[in-house]
């Protein structure tokens, strides 16, 4: 291996990184109807099953029982009525909160069944990704970016997608709307640098 290939093999994988920590970057595009994500706290229920959101006392500060009641009331909800949209999602969420996505994958596709919601394609488009699903995540995020051409993380996620499957000019592209879209945001600037670099 000469000097230049050594080099451009480091370039390569640092780039990778810069390009993996802006992938999926910050999940601020949020559903109304999806209770805020938090790795520590499970999200609200939906009014078809009581909230537990007192403070945990008897598990000694533990969250864990309150989070595997609440799985299990939506659970309960969802086994009721299959097509209840709030549910299915909450699943999703908590799911994806938890890293596991081929469940999460799974009751978002059955949210979406029921009715068209950009914000939780976008969190599908996600756990497509990191189960490794590029080609499926690509379609999620251009169908949530083309049903809602303001929801700029789904275009974001998209042109990290194209780049990832090797369709550098197609993610500079969006990259580039995105951009004119978002002037002044720093990860859309990081993302359209790391991009520029990309062959």
């Amino acid at each position: 291996m000469t000097r230049d290939n050594i080099v451009f093999a480091t370039c390569g994988l640092l780039l990778g990184l810069i390009i993996g920590s802006l992938v999926i970057g910050p999940r601020i595009a949020q559903s109304k109807l999806a209770a805020p994500h938090s790795a520590d706290i499970a999200p609200s229920l939906t009014e078809t099953a009581p909230p537990a959101t007192a403070a945990p006392t008897a598990t000694g500060g533990n969250p864990m029982p309150m989070v595997m009641q609440q799985l299990e009331n939506l659970k309960q909800t969802v086994a009721r009525e299959p097509r209840n949209f709030e549910a299915l999602v909450q699943l999703g969420n908590m799911y994806m909160d938890a890293a596991k996505f081929p469940q999460a994958i799974d009751f978002y596709e059955r949210a979406l069944a029921v009715r068209e919601e950009p914000n939780v394609r976008t969190d599908l488009g996600i756990c497509y990704k990191q189960s490794n699903q590029l080609e499926k995540s690509l379609i999620a995020f251009q169908k949530a970016g083309s049903e809602a051409p303001d929801q700029w993380q789904a275009r974001y996620n998209e042109a990290i997608i194209l780049s990832e499957l090797g369709r550098n000019d197609e993610a500079r592209t969006v990259a580039a709307k995105l951009a004119e879209a978002k002037p002044g945001d720093e990860d859309v600037k990081k993302l359209v640098a790391a991009l520029a670099v990309k062959k």
